[in-house]
């Protein structure tokens, strides 16, 4: 920018000036009331049930633009905290340009609809993460349109993994309470969504017990914003409260050099801990290789026998010196895994946040991956669901859904895309897979094709398999076992209430053999009145498809999606709300009238 010229001393007088401001400010107001009118018509354009809060808003945000209502921004709710659950609104109410220009994020291509006679087993990992949707608020709270978000940042099963459910709990000797309930799908009316959930009991604290607890903390340099080491620091006060004296708590930092600053102190210790915690400051560079090495090392040295053992990373994932790239980062922390010590991962900050190497090291370190946008989330995550994220109960779930083709013609996974897993992996107790606390509990989506619906879906030709109008046929199952007439030695399932069958699989925590749960769903699971919960996880793939503009998205809208939510159930859906609100107010925005227009993004 270049510097402003001093005025010109001189000896003349200057000549009387023209006063254009007088007519500039006539020029203004009709400009104001022409944006005013526009936004009248705007707000009859909409569904009833976004006029009220989005015309509020657009209302509202003009006359913060105005500058007549310098509280506007803050009362919105479209550059607000109240659209993150007590976060606050990003300092200056906007965001620079090129927002996600150093941001890095895995575009995994969303697979389509798979052919029951083709394919009738979809195996995948479990997976408990939530960051992908407190880093979504973090990008409309700060004024990003739709078409500035990244895809990559949107990861469907984080999504639905972030809200509480009435999923039923376990019975018996079952690790997982399986639930699940399938309607008519809200955006395809030839298919069905099917929602299952898995819970598991709650956590209890094991006093005899206790927790090695080694928190590694990015220091470098661009941990300094506001947003990431203080915001850490602050969350610290919520961890303590929930530590107690037989827990071991030690904290590692990393820049330039990798330090010890705490190991072993009792959980009882708390001043201690948090006067270690505040004398933490940022500078230098990111030798995240160090740090690991020695965290583990410290774990290591520390190790509770029966008890938790974790490591839990904070860090913008900035990592510029040692291992950088997550193919290094997934092949050390594989590597150091199988001592019995878990990594979970804590991502704070914007601009350089490096989604995509968290990611890999929470998902191989056999631990989860949370996003702290706010004091409020880092309250959720390090308080209220403590145990849950730190206290493991089941090692390496996977699941495994076998359609039944007498019933269902062709499926679709919604979500999960990178925790595929081979279907032979799911008998393989050496194949890696997620980690599930106690406490915890994930959400799986599927939409279904039955075999009466109109909707195609591609059946490969096989020269060895089984005609394809058999496989289409409504209700005709291929008879008989081997031996029994059977075409391929293959045994189909007659009965017309099973649809599927879900198995999981996974090992308690701490013990070698692997167990197995199963849960048959079918018609008796099917309503005309799906639940709120049912609702929520469809309005969530709604929002999902919308954002990563999915070719299977059908009619799906964040005005629909909104019309899904019942607002009055909680404050994270109340938000939720609040959020597609934002995000179908400014899908309908013009280019020009975003800061995010140009907004860079790096999808790998």
């Amino acid at each position: 920018m270049k510097a402003s010229m001093p005025a010109r001393a001189n000896g003349h007088r200057s000549p009387a000036p023209r006063r254009p401001h007088a007519r500039l400010l006539v020029a203004g107001a009709v400009a104001l009331a022409a944006v005013l009118a526009a936004g009248a018509w705007y707000c009859s354009t909409l569904p009833t049930s976004l006029q009220a809060a989005s015309c509020e808003e657009f209302h509202t945000i003009g006359a913060a633009r105005d500058g007549s209502a310098p509280e506007a921004l803050g009362a919105a709710g479209l550059y607000v905290g109240s659209a993150s659950a007590g976060c606050p609104p990003a300092p200056d109410g906007g965001a620079p340009p090129d927002p996600y220009a150093g941001e890095g994020y895995a575009n995994t291509e969303e697979p389509g609809f798979v052919s029951t006679a083709a394919r009738p087993l979809s195996t995948f990992s479990a997976d408990v993460d939530t960051a992908s949707y407190a880093n979504l608020r973090r990008m409309v709270r700060d004024g990003a349109r739709p078409a500035d978000i990244p895809a990559g940042a949107v990861r469907t099963e984080e999504l639905l993994n972030y809200f509480d459910y009435r999923y039923a709990p376990p019975e018996g000797d079952d690790l997982f309470g399986i639930s699940a309930e399938m309607a008519d799908c809200p955006w395809n009316p030839d298919t069905k969504l099917l929602v299952m959930g898995f819970a598991t009991a709650p956590a209890e604290p094991a006093p005899e017990t206790g927790s090695n607890l080694v928190f590694l903390v990015d220091v470098s340099g661009s941990m300094a914003d506001a947003d990431k080491l203080p915001l850490l620091q602050e969350a610290f006060a919520t961890l303590v409260q929930g530590l107690g004296e037989n827990d071991r708590v030690s904290l590692v930092t990393y820049s330039g050099e990798e330090r010890v600053v705490l190991e072993g102190a009792s959980g009882a210790d708390r001043q201690r801990i948090l006067r270690a915690v505040g004398s933490l400051r940022a500078e230098g560079s990111t030798n995240g290789e160090a740090g690991l090495r020695t965290a583990y090392d410290v774990a290591e040295r520390n190790f509770v026998e029966g008890g938790v053992n974790r490591i839990v990373m904070a860090s913008d994932g900035d990592l510029n010196v040692g291992m950088a790239s997550e193919g290094e980062l997934h092949d050390f922390v594989d590597e150091r895994r199988g001592h019995g010590v878990y990594l979970s991962v804590l991502g704070f900050g914007t601009g350089n946040y490096q989604d995509s190497k968290m990611e890999v090291l929470a998902d191989h370190g056999d631990g989860s991956y949370h996003y702290i946008d706010c004091a409020e989330e880092a309250r959720r995550v390090l308080g209220r669901n403590l145990l849950a994220n730190f206290t493991p109960l089941a090692d390496d779930v996977k699941l495994q859904v076998e359609f039944n083709p007498a019933q269902v013609k062709g499926y679709r996974l919604i979500g999960y895309e990178n925790r595929a897993l081979a279907d032979e992996d799911f008998l393989d107790d050496a194949a890696d897979a997620g980690e599930v606390g106690a406490g915890h509990a994930f959400t799986v989506a599927y939409e279904v094709v039955p075999t009466d619906s109109p909707f195609e879906v591609a059946v490969p030709q096989l020269k060895y398999g089984r005609p394809d109008n058999d496989a289409a046929r409504a209700g005709d199952a291929w008879a008989g076992a081997a031996g029994d007439g059977g075409e391929g030695g293959l045994a189909i399932c007659t009965d017309g209430s099973e649809w599927l069958t879900c198995s999981v699989r996974y090992r308690p925590a701490g013990e070698d053999a692997a167990q197995n749960q199963a849960r048959v769903v079918g018609r008796a699971d099917h309503t005309a009145e799906p639940s709120t919960d049912w609702r929520l996880a469809a309005a969530v793939a709604e929002c999902a498809m919308v954002l990563r503009q999915s070719p299977h998205a059908g009619t799906a809208t964040f005005q629909s999606a909104r019309e899904l939510v019942d607002a009055a159930d909680s404050e994270e859906r109340a938000e939720f709300a609040r959020l597609l609100d934002a995000l179908a107010l400014r899908s309908r925005e013009p280019a020009a009238a975003s800061p995010y227009a140009n907004g860079g993004r790096i999808n790998r």
